[in-house]
C-alpha cells in the first residue's frame, strides 16, 4: 500500500461518531471563526474591491450550485470555491503549526461543496476534520523552512490536497476515488510567497490561494468521474516531496494517524496580522503595560525571528497607501502602531490599514527605528511554533528584552475559550452586517451539529443584505 492510498483508507473509513468530543467541539469553532471573516471578506478586505474576483465570477453565471461570498447569489462550486478562499485570505484567519493558513484555504471551498451537495453540519464538520489531516501532514512533510527556501508557498502547495480529501468527503467518493483525488491534487499546488516585494503587496496571493482551493475540489471531481492519478506520487523520487522540499520528511505522512487530529493545532488569531509579527506584539503589549512605556517613550526596537521568516515580514520598505495589504505583513509598522495605540487598537479591528494610520508621521518615524533580523537560534523550533525575541530600548535609556515561545493567545497550548470565539466573531462580524444576519448565522455556527442541511448558512454568508435568500432558508431549515 502507497502513502497515498493509506491516507485514503484512513479518510475513506473515518466516520463523525469517530471523532472525539474536543476535536468535534474545537472544529465547530474553527468553522465559526473562519465562517464570519468570510463573510465580512468583503468590508474587511478593502483591497479584495480592487481585485473584483466576486464580480468576476458573477459575471460568468453558470449552474447555481454555490454561494459566492458578497454577491448573494450562487455560481458553478468551482468559481465559488475560487472566489470565497481568494476573499477569505489576509485577515485574522487562523494559522497551523505546519505554517500554513489551513482554515482560510481550507473552510471556504469546504463550504461551497457542501452548498452544493446540501451536507449536514456533521458531515460538513468530519470533511473539515478529514481535509485538515491531510493538508496539515502534507505540510509537515515538507517542512516549511525547506518551501520556503526552493520559492514556494506553503499553503499554495498543500491546500489542493487538503481541499480534496474535504470535497471528496462531501461527494462521498470510494476509497479509491480518494486515494485518486490526493495523487490528483498533488500535482496541482503551485505558487510563489510574493510578500518580500514590499512595499508594493501583491494580489497573487489571493489568487494562488483561490486557485489551490479550486484544483483540490477540481481533482474530487474528476476522481469521481474515473481519472486517474499518480498512485506512487509522495514515494517517487520525483515526486510531490521531492520537488518542493530538499529534505522531506515521509514518515509524518502517516505516523500517528488516527491518535490525534492536526485540525486541533491551528492557532486562531487575535490580530489581523501576520502570524510571525503576534509574538512580538504580544511581547510589545506586556512591556508597554508592565513598565509605564508608551509609543514616544521608544528609541528603538530589535524584534529577531527564525531565519525563514525575516523575508516575509521584516521588509525595510513603508507600506504605501494604496498597497494596504503589505502592511499586515510588516512586522515593523505592526509594531510601530501596536506601541501608540495598544490592545484596544490592534485586537479585532484593521485600523493600523487605514489611510490616516499609514501617513501618521508617528508611525513613519518609529518605523525606520524598528530592526527585524534573524536569530538562527531560534530556527530548531520553526516551524511548529512562532519563537521570537524582541528587545526594546526607550529614550531615557531602559532596556527591556523578552523572548517569546510561540504559544500565542489562541494558539493550541494557549486557546481561546468558546466564548472568546463567539466574541471575536461578534466583534469582526455585527459592525459590517445587519444584526438579524450576524445573529442567524451565529445561531447556526452555536447548533451546527444539529442542522441539516448547511446551504442556510452558506446563503447567508453570501447575502448582500438583511432580506436575502440566506434569511429565507434559515427560516425554512
Amino acid at each position: 500500500m502507497t502513502i497515498r492510498d493509506e491516507l485514503a483508507e484512513f479518510c475513506f473509513a473515518l466516520r463523525y461518531e469517530d471523532l472525539p468530543r474536543d476535536v468535534v467541539e474545537f472544529t465547530r469553532l474553527l468553522l465559526m471563526d473562519q465562517i464570519g471573516l468570510t463573510a465580512v471578506a468583503g468590508t474587511m478586505n478593502p483591497e479584495v474591491e480592487h481585485l473584483k474576483i466576486p464580480e468576476l465570477f458573477r459575471e460568468m453565471g453558470g449552474v447555481e450550485e454555490s454561494s459566492l461570498v458578497t454577491e448573494g447569489c450562487k455560481v458553478p462550486c468551482l468559481n465559488a470555491a475560487f472566489s470565497n478562499t481568494a476573499i477569505s485570505f489576509g485577515g485574522f484567519d487562523g494559522f497551523h503549526r505546519a505554517a500554513l493558513h489551513l482554515p482560510c484555504s481550507l473552510v471556504p471551498a469546504t463550504v461551497a461543496v457542501a452548498d452544493r451537495e446540501h451536507a449536514s453540519g456533521k458531515e460538513l464538520i468530519l470533511a473539515t476534520v478529514a481535509g485538515a489531516e491531510i493538508m496539515a501532514r502534507v505540510g509537515l512533510a515538507l517542512g516549511a523552512s525547506q518551501v520556503y527556501n526552493r520559492g514556494f508557498h506553503p499553503t499554495s502547495l498543500c491546500a489542493p490536497i487538503g481541499c480534496a480529501v474535504a470535497a471528496g468527503k462531501l461527494l462521498g467518493l470510494g476509497r479509491d476515488e480518494l486515494a485518486q483525488a490526493i495523487s490528483i491534487a498533488a500535482v496541482q499546488g503551485a505558487g510563489a510567497p510574493p510578500w518580500p516585494q514590499f512595499p508594493k503587496s501583491p494580489h497573487s496571493d489571493r489568487a494562488q490561494l483561490g486557485r489551490a482551493a479550486q484544483s483540490g475540489v477540481l481533482a474530487a471531481l474528476l476522481a469521481q468521474i474515473g481519472v486517474i492519478g499518480i498512485s506512487a506520487i509522495f514515494e517517487d523520487p520525483r515526486g510531490f516531496l521531492r520537488a518542493h522540499s530538499e529534505k522531506p520528511e515521509p514518515e509524518k505522512l502517516t505516523k500517528g494517524l488516527g491518535e490525534a487530529y492536526e485540525v486541533t493545532q491551528t492557532t486562531l488569531r487575535r490580530f489581523g496580522v501576520g502570524m510571525y509579527s503576534i509574538p512580538g506584539i504580544e511581547v510589545l503589549l506586556d512591556i508597554l503595560h508592565r513598565h509605564q512605556v508608551r509609543g514616544e517613550d521608544i528609541e528603538r526596537m530589535t524584534f529577531r525571528l527564525p531565519s525563514a521568516v525575516v523575508s516575509l515580514v521584516g521588509s525595510p520598505g513603508y507600506p504605501s497607501g494604496d498597497a494596504t495589504g503589505a502592511a499586515s505583513k510588516s512586522s515593523r509598522y505592526v509594531l510601530a502602531f501596536t506601541a501608540y495605540h495598544g490592545e484596544e487598537g490592534i485586537s479585532f479591528t484593521r485600523a493600523y490599514k487605514t489611510e490616516a494610520n499609514l501617513k501618521d508621521p508617528r508611525h513613519i518615524d518609529l518605523f525606520k527605528r524598528i530592526d527585524v533580523v534573524a536569530e538562527p537560534e531560534l530556527d530548531k523550533f520553526f516551524p511548529g511554533t512562532w519563537p521570537a525575541i524582541l528587545t526594546v530600548r526607550t529614550r531615557d535609556g531602559r532596556e527591556f528584552s523578552r523572548t517569546h515561545n510561540g504559544a500565542v493567545k489562541g494558539s493550541p497550548e494557549n486557546p481561546f475559550t468558546a466564548q472568546e470565539i463567539e466574541m471575536k466573531f461578534t466583534k469582526v462580524v455585527a459592525p459590517r452586517l445587519p444584526k438579524q444576519r450576524c445573529d442567524q448565522m451565529l445561531d447556526i455556527l452555536r447548533r451546527l451539529e444539529e442542522t441539516n442541511d448547511v446551504s442556510c448558512l452558506a446563503a447567508l454568508m453570501a447575502a448582500t443584505d438583511g432580506l436575502s435568500k440566506g434569511q429565507e432558508k434559515y427560516q425554512e431549515r
